[in-house]
């Protein structure tokens, strides 16, 4: 089964799949990959991007927001080039490894147009057989052009919204479960 979890920026994708981590865990599902959850100040200002290995616990900063001065990689995020490096390691270990599920917080404009990032993991996650399940977060601008572009049979879009976020952590649960021989 490959779960497209979708909604619009800031619509709680990275914590509903964070919150769903646990009861997956308890389940027995061995998952690999990465969710990436923004940085925030004191303030609840966007500082950055933390992105966290799911296999190993590991995590990196992957991007600040840059300062009006600086020139920005991607939006308004200046990414860092070693834990860019690191990221795409962890995908790409991830992708080679025994999971059960794999979890990529998020495909995005920069692997959708651009080619970069981590647009490596596109063809895997087309075939079944390489990728058999996965939950890949995607903001709803491009869910369809990703759906499009992998050409799965077995998609389920799960879209998260401010009203129904606190649900989704639940039903991500109950499709893994459903999904297990």
């Amino acid at each position: 089964m490959f779960i497209l979890l979708t909604g619009a920026p800031q619509a709680g994708k990275t914590t509903a799949c964070w919150k769903a981590l646990p009861g997956l865990r308890t389940a027995g599902v061995k998952i690999g990959g990465f969710v990436s959850p923004v940085l925030v100040d004191v303030a609840g200002a966007k500082t950055g991007i933390e992105m966290w290995d799911l296999r190993t616990g590991g995590h990196r900063t992957l991007a600040c927001v840059g300062r009006p001065d600086e020139p920005s990689t991607v939006g308004v995020y200046r990414f860092d080039d070693g834990a860019a490096i690191w990221a795409r390691d962890v995908l790409a270990a991830a992708l080679l490894a025994d999971n059960d599920w794999l979890v990529i917080d998020e495909i995005g404009p920069l692997e959708l147009h651009q080619g970069d990032g981590f647009a490596f993991a596109l063809e895997p996650l087309a075939d079944p057989l390489r990728v058999p399940n996965a939950i890949v977060m995607v903001r709803s601008s491009l869910v369809d052009e990703l759906a499009e572009r992998l050409g799965r049979s077995d998609m389920v879009q799960v879209c998260v919204t401010p009203e129904n976020r606190a649900e989704i952590p639940a039903q991500l649960v109950r499709l893994v479960r459903a999904a297990r021989p």
